[in-house]
């Protein structure tokens, strides 16, 4: 009788370890922003994870992934928060393909959040990424991201 309650002891707090186990928040923190590799910030980026949005609060295609982030500018305090999803890895749709990052992704050196009008990604630090239709960029910290009108820009985190 012991054993067995042991039994479903153990197996009960294996399946409440297994339901609080979350994952690792690969974008929290803050962020200073260099246009084409200039020495000075431009900007500094806070993104704090907020709560996930529900299946009726998106377009069916994005239901796959809830989880959600805002991103903040130090620079123009007076806009609010932009909230951005990551990148779509599924067989629906894989938003890594148009930028040839597919395997990347899926051997998990590759990792990117969707902001409408710009993204950033995540890579190895002191690497090189390359950029269909156009020369692979070295990112020493391993962050970079594209705005609509401002093109590529090196990022680093700094807390």
């Amino acid at each position: 009788m012991k054993t067995t309650f042991f039994i479903v002891l153990m197996v009960f707090s294996t399946c409440l370890k297994a339901q609080n186990k979350q994952e690792a928040d690969l974008w929290s923190g803050s962020y200073a922003i260099y246009p084409n590799n200039d020495e000075v910030a431009a900007d500094t980026l806070v993104i704090k994870r907020v709560n996930d949005l529900t299946a009726d609060q998106v377009p069916s295609k994005l239901e796959a992934d809830l989880a959600r982030w805002d991103i903040l500018s130090t620079r123009d305090s007076k806009k609010e928060a932009v909230t951005v999803r990551r990148f779509l890895s599924n067989d629906e749709s894989d938003e890594y393909k148009e930028f040839g990052w597919t395997a990347l992704h899926k051997s998990g050196k590759m990792n990117c959040i969707d902001g409408g009008h710009f993204f950033i990604c995540q890579t190895e630090a002191k690497t090189s990424v390359e950029l269909k239709g156009d020369k692979p960029l070295y990112t020493e910290s391993g962050i970079f991201g594209v705005w609509l009108h401002y093109g590529l820009v090196t990022i680093k985190k700094i807390k």
